[in-house]
């Protein structure tokens, strides 16, 4: 039960604490939110689209809805993140003191990873607000960059937001798993444990010289 309590609890918190701004305000704060953190402006668009998605379960939003704008309001946000870096960022980055063969490997490793980057950084608080300005001054192609937050929104949203839904319409099924398993958990912990005692207790007595030994 501690181990429900722990993934749970959060979630719990974090409705309580927004719910009743999104009851006020509706999809448009989760929308703005959301936008916000493409260009920068560190906002709590991930937790508000979990709470919303929770409240969906109980008919507070359409929860297609939801996903459609929680996908636009990245997609653009980001993309906003992106020129902003495109049109001002190297800039910056050239008045930083950088020598031009660590500004030449930056580039590089965006060329060759850029859109493997905007995609995992969608899912890393910091780089999930920066990561479009980022790779905006370092000049990755404008196509590139739509289709990798395109696809990086749609897992995001998908796992946060689908995700949280299909939580909470199922809570009571997956406390009830947690708890059938939790005996098997601690069971199996306790075996590993006792096995990498016995491991390190044998690698022990190898690397003892044979004088030691006897």
């Amino acid at each position: 039960m501690e181990l429900i309590s722990e993934i749970i609890k959060p979630l719990l918190t974090a409705a309580n604490n927004y719910e009743p701004m999104l009851v006020k305000y509706g999809m448009v704060i989760i929308f703005a939110a959301i936008l916000a953190e493409g260009f920068g402006i560190p906002t709590p668009g991930q937790s508000l689209l979990i709470v919303g998605a929770l409240l969906s379960t109980r008919g507070e939003f359409d929860i297609r809805l939801l996903l459609m704008s929680a996908w636009f309001a990245a997609v653009i946000g980001n993309t906003l993140g992106y020129f902003i870096g495109r049109i001002g960022g190297r800039k910056l980055l050239l008045r930083l003191p950088l020598n031009p063969s660590r500004l030449e490997r930056m580039d590089t490793f965006c060329q060759r990873h850029g859109m493997l980057l905007v995609i995992l950084s969608r899912f890393i608080d910091g780089p999930r607000q920066l990561t479009g300005i980022f790779v905006g001054s370092l000049q990755m192609p404008v196509i590139t960059f739509l289709l990798a937050t395109s696809l990086g929104a749609l897992l995001w949203v998908g796992f946060w937001g689908l995700g949280g839904y299909y939580l909470g319409q199922h809570m009571h099924i997956a406390a009830q798993a947690f708890k059938s398993i939790a005996p098997f958990t601690w069971v199996a912990t306790g075996f590993l444990a006792l096995a990498l005692c016995i491991y390190l207790i044998r690698r022990h007595n190898h690397q003892k010289p044979p004088s030691e030994k006897h």
